[in-house]
């Protein structure tokens, strides 16, 4: 929860006066003020409450293609999202208007979802499930494409006879600790991907990831 410096400090050293059920309260409090104050300005909240991934280019085009207003990044010298190092925060702030297009979650992936009910080009989204990885690398080298032939610096989940791989790009990974994330074999993510491909003789469907997160659960 974002508070100053002064009231900061008291929530942190009084930890019996402000359980999690008190702060959990008083957020909720606040966005309803916000909702009195400025009635239908306020938008619904996007589901990611921590991006651990942000596919520039591709959200960028996205946002081109569905008139979305989008600042342009500028990243300078900077060669990943990680080199922003401060200004990596103001990057995933100016992308909430992306991730809050209602289109991007009119498919949604289930258990239940089939190979067949895919279809190239359509964007899915896909609530908190379990994804692994597979060799995901750390900075982007000319190793990277090659990787991705071999299916590697990939993260994936498995469906009843099918997979979804998606390939991974470590220039659009936001933090060290999203890198440490994506290749610890096993992991919760939610994810909004673009299918890139089907191979129905393989049972795989190829993605690339635009957003990649831990999912908001009501607190900050």
């Amino acid at each position: 929860m974002l508070l100053c410096k002064n009231c900061h400090a008291e929530v942190d050293q009084q930890p019996k006066r402000f359980p999690v059920e008190v702060l959990l309260r008083m957020q909720e409090e606040h966005y309803n003020w916000v909702d009195d104050c400025l009635g239908d300005v306020v938008g619904d909240r996007p589901p990611f409450h921590y991006l651990s991934y942000i596919n520039v280019p591709r959200a960028d085009m996205y946002a081109a293609a569905n008139s979305i207003f989008l600042p342009q990044p500028q990243f300078g010298t900077a060669r990943s999202i990680r080199d922003l190092g401060m200004g990596s925060g103001r990057l995933m702030a100016g992308y909430v208007n992306v991730l809050n297009h209602e289109d991007l979650y009119a498919n949604e992936l289930s258990d239940d979802t089939a190979l067949a009910d895919l279809q190239v080009g359509e964007y899915w989204y896909s609530p908190e499930a379990t994804f692994r990885s597979k060799k995901v690398l750390d900075t982007y080298t000319d190793a990277v494409p090659e990787a991705w032939k071999k299916q590697e610096c990939i993260i994936y989940r498995k469906f009843d006879g099918w997979r979804l791989i998606c390939m991974i790009d470590p220039r659009w990974l936001t933090t060290s600790t999203a890198s440490v994330t994506l290749s610890s074999g096993t992991f919760k993510t939610i994810a909004l991907v673009h299918i890139a491909s089907i191979d129905t003789d393989a049972m795989v469907a190829l993605a690339s990831p635009i957003f990649l997160g831990a999912p908001d659960r009501g607190f900050l």
